[in-house]
């Protein structure tokens, strides 16, 4: 079974353990991180990502964040993996696994955070292949995302792994 990778564009409008060299981009020959990934298994292992998805969203308070979280875990089974280097996290994706009609069984890859000193170093490269991984493992169809169509460096990292857009992401204010 072939698995696809897709990308939704928002039109209005960002364990097990993988180990593998980040490149620095001030040296990409002789200087090399450690990435390693790992699952975040507990609610409060996920609230200690706030500091990095406040990144992405700036006006993301602790309480707010809290509150998604519960309500994403009880009603997505949602749940996220962390990039650590040196002890430190400095990557973090949320991920949901879904079943739709058109595509079948699927990964929803949701806010991929690279601290923003660490980008530019294969994180998010190797954020979205242990997703593929695990996505292959749980018999997924497809792993799709959603990309804010201003998000121009994130469409180059898709692209460059294979995604595909697939159509566009409508959205309507209620409030």
């Amino acid at each position: 079974m072939k698995l696809i990778k897709v990308i939704w564009f928002y039109a209005l409008g960002p364990a097990l353990l993988a180990h593998g060299p980040i490149n620095s981009k001030n040296n990409s020959k002789n200087c090399k991180m450690e990435l390693i990934i790992k699952d975040l298994e507990t609610k409060n292992s996920m609230l200690e990502t706030h500091f990095l998805v406040q990144q992405m969203y700036r006006n993301l308070d602790y309480k707010a964040f809290e509150l998604a979280i519960d309500e994403m875990i009880m009603r997505n089974d949602y749940k996220m993996v962390a990039g650590f280097y040196d002890n430190q996290m400095i990557a973090v994706s949320g991920f949901w696994i879904s079943r739709m009609l058109y595509c079948g069984k699927y990964l929803q890859v949701s806010n991929l955070v690279v601290d923003g000193d660490k980008r530019n170093f294969g994180v998010g490269k190797k954020i979205l292949n242990y997703l593929e991984n695990k996505a292959r493992k749980l018999g997924c169809d497809k792993i799709v995302l959603d990309s804010y169509t201003e998000n121009k460096k994130s469409h180059s990292l898709y692209y460059g792994e294979d995604f595909y857009i697939r159509g566009f992401h409508f959205m309507k204010d209620l409030t």
